[in-house]
């Protein structure tokens, strides 16, 4: 009897784990509108599925902190004073950026749609000291319901955090509408599912922004400051974030990125079918600032999943003073 109660036991047991693996399997190939219904409530940030709850809109000038361990501490400072901690998310966040085929919805467009990149080329104990251009706020979709985000930034060589100043079109979930704002993120790795954002400001078509990522202090080879400054020169508005990491290895330039999310039509993107990003300078060696040239920007294009929109990239002059103009078509 004994025996039979356990082979009944082990054969619930195996039910369960196969019951439990397929569910798994499913939502590793769930499509992006399932996902979305899986989590209702959910933000859609840059790059992320997110609980709201796990994305923190902090005061311009803040400070972040990434520990040793490529962990968020938690620890929210102003002007050397905690103002407000953090714990992890206790769920983690889904990556959206480079949505994989089988989980695209047909006819509609999710994440990175393209970008001009660089992956430069830097010793261990040197890292991008500074990356910034300008861009001017686009006219407004002619069609509604998609989320739009274009943006400059820089990240590791892990690749798992990116700071990044962002123009947004559209909802997030949590802020956001048919106008366009402007704010700087940090957002951080799957594992810890956690995100800030400074305060966001709304921009004016027209408007010539400059988006700053740029180092401000570095001790002990390892722990490296920088700043985030989404500033708008024709309204002399500005919202900074800024954070202290250790043992990241800032390498990875992106002069400029469009991505979107619930694109189902090619008039969802702005109307001026193509976005600049001028005067785009790269410098390393903190704290001489000294400029990389020639730079080494690319154009890439990822598969979205939305409909096809002319897309191309184009990058032009690689000068100290001019700096580089990349050319975001679509």
């Amino acid at each position: 009897m004994k025996s039979i109660t356990r082979n009944r036991i082990l054969s619930s047991a195996a039910a369960f784990l196969f019951a439990t693996s397929a569910m798994m399997g499913a939502q590793a190939t769930a499509s992006y509108d399932q996902l979305k219904a899986q989590h209702p409530g959910w933000m859609q940030i840059p790059g992320k599925l997110i609980r709201p709850d796990c994305v923190h809109q902090v005061p311009s000038g803040a400070q972040i902190e990434v520990g040793s361990d490529g962990q968020p501490t938690g620890d929210v400072k102003m002007n050397g004073t905690v103002i407000a901690h953090y714990e992890s998310c206790a769920e983690e966040s889904i990556d959206t950026r480079h949505i994989s085929e089988g989980q695209q919805d047909p006819g509609t467009g999710n994440g990175w749609v393209e970008a001009a990149q660089w992956d430069v080329s830097l010793k261990s104990t040197d890292n991008i000291a500074n990356l910034d251009g300008y861009f001017h706020v686009p006219n407004p979709p002619t069609a509604g319901g998609a989320l739009v985000y274009l943006f400059n930034g820089l990240e590791p060589s892990s690749e798992n955090w990116i700071m990044q100043p962002v123009l947004q079109w559209g909802d997030n979930g949590s802020f956001g509408g048919d106008y366009y704002v402007f704010a700087s993120w940090l957002v951080g790795p799957k594992g810890s599912g956690i995100a800030f954002v400074s305060t966001p400001y709304v921009v004016t078509p027209g408007d010539y922004l400059l988006g700053i990522n740029q180092q401000s202090g570095a001790s002990g080879g390892s722990d490296l400051a920088y700043f985030v400054n989404s500033y708008d020169e024709t309204t002399h508005q500005s919202s900074v974030l800024n954070l202290t990491t250790t043992n990241l290895h800032w390498v990875w330039a992106f002069a400029g990125v469009l991505e979107a999310y619930g694109v189902t039509s090619c008039s969802q993107f702005p109307p001026n079918d193509v976005s600049h990003f001028y005067k785009t300078q790269v410098a390393h060696n903190y704290p001489s600032f000294e400029n990389i040239v020639p730079e080494g920007f690319y154009g890439a294009t990822y598969n979205y999943g939305g409909p096809k929109c002319k897309f191309s990239v184009s990058v032009s002059g690689n000068g100290v003073k001019a700096g580089s103009t990349s050319a975001l078509k679509y």
